[in-house]
């Protein structure tokens, strides 16, 4: 039987886990793959946790009290200490409804259902990640929810152990096939949800078993030659996860074996009896200093996110190094007070009331942040640009007062106008907005009964034979043919969209299975389009093709006025290029033009109305006209974007 006592190479693996995931969200570009540290965390908890489980379930002293006493000791500390913190900063820095986000995010970080609630947002107009301070607690609640379920199942299988372990490896190669479909399906959800996340904590928890149970060690400090291997194998699987794993990839997927087959063989290569185990455990992890840094690993883990998310909610999607690098070392401070001053008092308190206080602190932190989601606290003053900001921000982006005709595949439509020759708009949110400024022309405008027909949803792209999440795609377009079925005074079609969101490589929208990003699939999709405009043409309807109009986060409201560490904006306006938004789009842009025009589409170019000399415009007269960094203002569309009114000429 190996020992399951405390051994310095896991802290070092939780450093090299910590390091890798701080590098990364630091400087993403380089260490690419340095978020796959999670990973390693996942597994080093199953078999830690499960140890215990085995130990206490083999001596028959197993307690569900005392082993979630336990937890909350471990992780309650640090976690109500960075929670109260972000709410005390996020009142001063973030807008009111930045700040209501930040509760709502608080109290789910205290049911644990973190992954769940950031799941759920994902999508179309979700929040970017890293403006979210509280984002990387999902994998403390995949961690949590894995344990509220796996010590009842271990205690009704240890009570037949001939298929404690058949039952172990079910689950774990049940949860990776799940993990592999569902990384093609649907990577968001194969990410956040513990059931496809669950074949990691399996992983270490069947080590642990064989650990405990199963692995005869002769009682001798000489290490096999086998462990020295695995350990130099397992080393290079890690390094090759954080060098070659990229954001955009499908993930976990099969990827996700590289850092979880690793964090075994290490484990394993350092298993053993005294002092034994292979030179890279006993040399490399066990080293004082990178102990250290694992020990200090989880509130080093907590603190280091929010803080620099909220640099990049302060100072943008791209911060000066000064400023991250100064975050890094506010996180650090952090992470070491908290750890010598709270965690570790806190965690060995033999008090019979420590674990009792730590709940009901826990529970306070959860109905402060209650009470910010529901703006039940007093919002902090604003100055008259904040207003402005806030204003935008509230403002209704959704079909409003249009006439509901129905459903089509699941796709609302809507009309508006006179009853005879219509002009039919498809597209995602940003054909929505337009509809704006189309009904003010319409409704009770003399002297024509055109009418207009929108068909459109928040991200689907108008784009024939192209899937997202969930199959969804085809919804517009088919719905788009039903209604051209129905509608034959339909003589006029409209085809908006932001486009270059799609073609990223950071989203799940594909062509025949390959994503968007790929050059392959691009250019197919790009015909595909043509295609359909050239049917369109052929069949009597004249069709205009808008272009994007510019986009990005330099454009939303509460980014286009510099703004300080303590909240307050700066009367600067912060300009953004003309320039960098063709060299973002512009490929995208010329073959979205060129196949329009080729096939007999009239292209119409926001950027000729929205950009004055070099910059794009985020304000007109002081105020903003943007309301996030792809959508205008239906306020400032029903007033001044003029460039559609051809559309629906008489």
């Amino acid at each position: 039987m190996i020992s399951l006592k405390y051994r310095a190479d896991i802290d070092g693996l939780r450093a090299i886990a910590v390091l890798g995931v701080v590098i990364y969200h630091a400087f993403p570009h380089a260490l690419p793959g340095g978020f796959t540290g999670v990973d390693i965390f996942f597994v080093i908890s199953g078999y830690l946790i499960s140890g215990i489980l085995y130990k206490g379930h083999n001596a028959g002293n197993f307690s569900f009290g005392e082993f979630y006493a336990r937890r909350i000791r471990r992780l309650f500390p640090a976690l109500i200490t960075v929670l109260l913190l972000c709410l005390a900063y996020g009142w001063i820095v973030l807008l009111p409804d930045e700040f209501r986000q930040l509760g709502k995010h608080v109290a789910a970080g205290t049911l644990f259902i973190q992954n769940i609630v950031f799941w759920k947002e994902s999508g179309y107009f979700d929040t970017a990640a890293n403006l979210k301070p509280l984002l990387h607690l999902w994998s403390l609640a995949v961690e949590e929810q894995f344990y509220i379920f796996f010590p009842p199942l271990l205690i009704l299988l240890w009570k037949k152990p001939k298929i404690l372990v058949p039952a172990m490896v079910v689950l774990l190669v049940a949860s990776f096939v799940g993990n592999m479909i569902m990384s093609v399906q649907n990577s968001t959800t194969d990410f956040f949800l513990t059931p496809y996340r669950a074949w990691e904590f399996l992983g270490g928890s069947l080590l642990a078993w064989w650990h405990y149970d199963k692995n005869p060690e002769p009682n001798s400090e000489d290490v096999p030659s086998y462990r020295e291997a695995l350990s130099w194998i397992g080393l290079l699987l890690l390094g090759l996860g954080m060098a070659i794993i990229h954001t955009g990839d499908a993930y976990p997927g099969w990827r996700a074996l590289l850092p979880v087959a690793g964090t075994l063989l290490l484990m394993e290569g350092g298993a053993g009896t005294g002092v034994s185990g292979a030179w890279v455990n006993r040399k490399i992890l066990s080293h004082p200093a990178i102990v250290w840094v694992g020990l200090i690993s989880y509130p080093l883990y907590l603190f280091h996110w929010p803080v620099l998310s909220f640099v990049h909610i302060i100072k943008g999607e791209t911060p000066e190094p000064r400023y991250i690098l100064t975050a890094l070392l506010v996180s650090i401070v952090l992470t070491v007070l908290t750890y010598y001053f709270i965690e570790k008092k806190i965690r060995h308190n033999t008090s019979r009331w420590t674990v009792s206080a730590l709940v009901g602190g826990f529970l306070l932190v959860g109905i402060l942040g209650g009470m910010s989601w529901a703006r039940m606290l007093p919002e902090k003053p604003l100055s008259e640009i904040g207003r402005h900001i806030l204003n935008a921000k509230r403002e209704n982006l959704t079909i409003s007062g249009l006439q509901l005709m129905g459903t089509f595949h699941g796709v609302p439509i809507y009309r508006v106008g006179g009853n005879g020759p219509k002009t039919v708009f498809i597209g995602d949110s940003n054909a929505q907005m337009y509809e704006a400024r189309i009904a003010k022309q319409l409704e009770g405008k003399e002297g024509t009964d055109r009418g207009a027909i929108f068909i459109a949803q928040g991200g689907i792209p108008p784009l024939p034979g192209v899937l997202g999440n969930h199959g969804q795609s085809l919804d517009v377009i088919s719905s788009f043919r039903e209604v051209l079925k129905a509608f034959p005074e339909i003589d006029r079609v409209v085809i908006a969209a932001r486009w270059g969101m799609y073609f990223k490589k950071d989203q799940d929208y594909f062509f025949h299975g390959t994503r968007l990003s790929e050059v392959t699939a691009r250019d197919a999709t790009v015909d595909e389009f043509g295609k359909m405009i050239r049917e369109l043409v052929a069949s009597g309807k004249k069709v205009w093709v808008v272009l994007n109009i510019p986009t990005s986060p330099l454009l939303a409201p509460e980014n286009s006025h510099p703004r300080s560490f303590s909240g307050e904006f700066q009367k600067k306006r912060i300009a953004y290029k003309k320039a960098d938004f063709l060299g973002e789009y512009g490929s995208l842009r010329g073959d979205l033009k060129q196949v329009s025009v080729k096939n007999g589409a009239i292209v119409i170019d926001p950027l000729d109305f929205l950009c004055e000399g070099e910059n794009c415009i985020g304000e007109y007269q002081g105020e903003p006209i943007y309301q996030d960094q792809a959508h205008l203002l239906r306020s400032y569309i029903r007033s001044h974007v003029t460039y559609l009114d051809v559309t629906i000429e008489p």
